[in-house]
């Protein structure tokens, strides 16, 4: 395509509700790699965020604000549950020896950080095996949703479901073909696509500290949102109207709190053997489900200098199963594995482990996310941001707290109140007024294929092609916007092309390179493409095509018009390809 030198810069007068108070009711889905729950306001109290009061999970020793991320498929492949019900559910099946062909799915929202997602993903159930991942995602929010309008139902007479305006949450650090995913997902659950926003977590964390009063006019500061899958941080800037501008282009990675629950499971699995453990996920899972919601309880008080030992207690049936298999006494086995006084047996069934071998599990995923951190904070635009402030559920770990503060002591770290919800509570008080958020930097370079002049200076001589009286180049990376540039929310590119070499649609890329040439180099990702219908009669050197991004949204927003005859389209992504 020609390009015609035409810039517009702007905002569009359709593309999103900026006042987001039109809806009664905003309602937030936090969906969680190992909680969910959900929370809503009025719009007359944005700020009185409601809770579920509380679920519960089997004998009761843990009690929280959100479930379990698990669902429960009977043996004819159909939902019977979620959460920690499903959980229980599977436990007593299995503890009758009927749960042969029912399947439980548990933690696997961390199959979308890949970011090479696709449709066609699966994922395992606790036996292993393989199942497509949209329909368990889907089942999931439909849960989720009935849940909340159930409770709504309780608290208003006369609400309709069109009143209500959906936010569901989302790692900032996700790629647009997981927000996709994740869209698709919401849609086959029942929830309008035109009520629903994404709202990217820290940002939800940080509107939510805003409201708490953790910033002041003026500040930079980071947001570490810490949940069971992701560590994803966002920097900010609060302007002096109580907005809030990104100044960094969001990142992060895997070092949830899932992998010291890992490092756990691991050290298990060394003292009682693999087939003990497997045995006890499939015949005694409410003894399994109980180890694991006494480490969650521990994990969130342990801190960083502990010098207590701490005691677990241990299913008898692993002891048994270590001696029938092994053939080992759990004494002779702690002795070979060379533990000494770090591990010892406490009672019938408790084994008290060291503070050093649980530090151990905590260090790997936390040494990566302080390296992580550290080195944003490095940066010379980052120099003078001050506060941390730590949000999510394994935010609440005394280990993590302590250990940031640490590693970075000239800066002043604070954990947010009630850590846990601030991202669920956030995202309700965004979702009534989204334009709190008033900008975001971009992560990636956008734009599209197209020819361009031969420019010896930029061009290798041998991709030069003469067309239509001139040297041009083909596959040139036209650039709408760079990584790392500062995108108003809500603003939009503009640039107009002629139809004289290539008619037939418009292929959109992206690329980490702030400066790239080609869009067949190494790195750059086609998104997607917007198909041009050509008008019959008139010269292709005549006919325009006008093609604009809308960036600083949760979303990435492209439209291709054709100026001739008006005809509008719209990027959908193919997360296949």
């Amino acid at each position: 395509m020609n390009m015609l030198m035409q810039w517009i810069f702007g905002k569009p007068s359709d593309k999103t509700d900026a006042v987001g108070n039109k809806y009664l009711i905003v309602a937030a889905i936090d969906f969680g790699t190992t909680y969910s729950g959900y929370a809503f306001s009025f719009k007359d109290s944005p700020n009185d965020v409601k809770t579920n009061k509380g679920w519960t999970a089997g004998s009761g020793q843990l009690i929280s604000l959100k479930t379990s991320t698990s669902v429960l498929l009977n043996q004819n492949g159909e939902f019977h549950s979620f959460g920690f019900d499903a959980e229980d559910k599977y436990s007593s099946l299995a503890g009758e020896g009927k749960h042969h062909g029912w399947r439980l799915f548990r933690r696997f929202k961390m199959v979308l950080h890949n970011q090479r997602i696709s449709r066609s993903a699966t994922i395992e159930d606790l036996e292993g095996k393989t199942f497509p991942a949209k329909p368990i995602f889907t089942m999931s929010l439909k849960y989720l949703r009935k849940h909340l309008l159930d409770a709504l139902s309780l608290r208003t007479i006369g609400t309709r479901e069109t009143d209500i305006r959906y936010i569901i949450t989302v790692p900032a650090i996700w790629g647009i073909a997981a927000k996709q995913f994740m869209r698709e997902a919401a849609s086959e659950a029942g929830i309008d696509v035109e009520r629903l926003k994404l709202a990217l977590e820290p940002e939800a964390a940080a509107v939510c500290c805003e409201a708490l009063g953790h910033t002041l006019v003026g500040q930079k500061f980071m947001v570490v949102d810490l949940g069971g899958g992701t560590a994803d941080i966002s920097v900010l800037e609060k302007q002096s109207d109580g907005s809030l501008k990104n100044i960094h282009a969001p990142s992060g990675g895997p070092w949830g709190g899932i992998y010291v629950d890992a490092n756990f499971l691991a050290f298990l699995t060394e003292v009682f053997g693999t087939m003990a453990i497997n045995a006890l996920q499939s015949k005694d899972m409410y003894d399994y489900f109980d180890i694991i919601r006494d480490f969650e309880v521990k994990k969130r008080k342990f801190e960083f200098d502990s010098q207590t030992e701490i005691t677990f207690r241990i299913p008898v049936v692993l002891k048994e199963i270590l001696e029938e298999q092994c053939h080992q006494s759990l004494s002779d086995r702690l002795t070979s594995l060379k533990y000494g006084t770090k591990v010892v047996i406490r009672g019938r069934d408790k084994l008290g482990v060291d503070s050093s071998i649980i530090q151990n599990w905590f260090t790997e995923p936390v040494s990566k996310m302080v390296k992580h951190i550290s080195r944003v904070l490095k940066e010379d635009q980052l120099k003078d941001v001050g506060l941390i402030v730590l949000v999510g559920g394994f935010a609440e770990s005394p280990y993590v707290q302590q250990r940031i503060g640490q590693e970075l002591p000239e800066k002043h770290v604070i954990v947010a109140g009630e850590a846990g919800l601030a991202v669920l509570k956030g995202a309700v008080m965004f979702g009534h007024k989204p334009d709190i958020i008033l900008s975001r930097v971009m992560d990636y370079t956008y734009g599209i294929s197209a020819w361009s002049r031969y420019d010896e200076k930029r061009h290798p001589a041998d991709r030069k092609v003469y067309k239509n009286g001139e040297w041009m180049v083909e596959n040139c990376f036209h650039i709408f916007v760079r990584a790392n540039d500062d995108a108003p929310v809500d603003s939009n590119v503009t640039h107009n092309f002629t139809l004289a070499d290539n008619p037939d649609y418009v292929v959109i890329h992206r690329t980490q390179n702030e400066d790239p040439i080609f869009t067949t180099d190494s790195g750059c990702d086609i998104l997607g493409t917007l198909a041009i219908d050509a008008e019959n009669g008139i010269p292709l050197l005549e006919q325009e095509v006008q093609v604009t991004f809308m960036f600083g949204d949760t979303d990435l927003h492209v439209l291709c018009t054709h100026v001739n005859t008006g005809i509008v389209k719209t990027l959908t992504l193919d997360i296949d390809n």
